[in-house]
């Protein structure tokens, strides 16, 4: 039941229309489409995207948000990216998050004790080839409140220290199929009257990702798959040793506003 309100939840603010997702995806790149990793692209100056995080773009390299689904469980949150290196093969951002929760907000058998935690981390993503894309990355828990490790209902929602991996496959990406010429790897530099209808419009096609992470704080282990629609995410990472909550829904779909 609590994994259908949290799907029931996020389907208000998965509304079709565009993917909010950086302008540089349109480039025939992949590394805006991470599972469970925030991709190391960030959004335009002025665009507010809205799906399962609420993001708005500061410049073009840097962005601010914070993510609905644990706000909507008190986890209450914030976080900020900068794209520091976007090169065709390689791109790398750093982040920062901020939250504040109770662990007897997690489950009324924990203690009542608030955290309130600083998590810098970094992620990087990796072309392997033209249509794969490796993504790896991590953050570490900064906090004046000593974490509980043992004894505790834990949760997916719960996050310490945590190191990820994801892998992104594009299997319609833009560029390729029959009708599609043989070398293209990136729209930008064709003129859209020249490209073939499959692949004129600014999407990448649909992509399938999967990954696996660790916390290590609270000792747990996850792994989960996602598919990309064009405008639309959805997914699951699963927990296996969480006490509660075990399933992590990935709903995201939402669309951009240009301020």
């Amino acid at each position: 039941m609590t994994v259908l309100r949290t799907l029931l939840f996020f389907s208000l603010f998965s509304v079709a229309g565009a993917a909010a997702t950086s302008h540089r995806a349109f480039a025939g790149k992949i590394f805006a489409f991470p599972h469970l990793l925030p991709s190391p692209f960030t959004l335009p100056a002025g665009q507010l995207s809205y799906g399962t995080e609420v993001a708005l773009g500061i410049t073009d390299f840097f962005q601010v948000g914070t993510n609905i689904l644990r706000d909507a469980y008190r986890i209450f949150n914030a976080n900020a990216r900068l794209c520091m290196i976007d090169l065709p093969a390689f791109a790398f951002s750093p982040f920062v998050s901020f939250e504040s929760f109770n662990y007897r907000h997690i489950d009324s058998s924990n203690p009542d004790l608030r955290v309130t935690s600083w998590m810098p981390g970094a992620v990087a993503a990796f072309e392997i080839s033209q249509t794969f894309a490796l993504f790896t990355g991590g953050n570490v828990n900064i906090t004046k409140t000593p974490l509980i490790e043992q004894n505790l209902t834990t949760s997916a929602l719960l996050k310490g220290a945590t190191i990820q991996s994801d892998l992104a496959w594009a299997y319609q990406a833009v560029g390729y199929g029959a009708a599609a010429p043989k070398k293209i790897k990136s729209t930008e530099d064709i003129e859209p009257d020249r490209l073939p209808k499959p692949i004129r419009g600014k999407h990448l096609g649909n992509v399938l990702s999967g990954g696996v992470s660790y916390d290590l704080n609270y000792k747990l282990f996850g792994l989960g798959i996602s598919h990309h629609w064009q405008g639309f995410h959805l997914g699951v990472h699963y927990y296996p040793k969480a006490s509660k909550f075990p399933l992590q829904p990935i709903v995201s779909g939402g669309g951009s506003l240009d301020l």
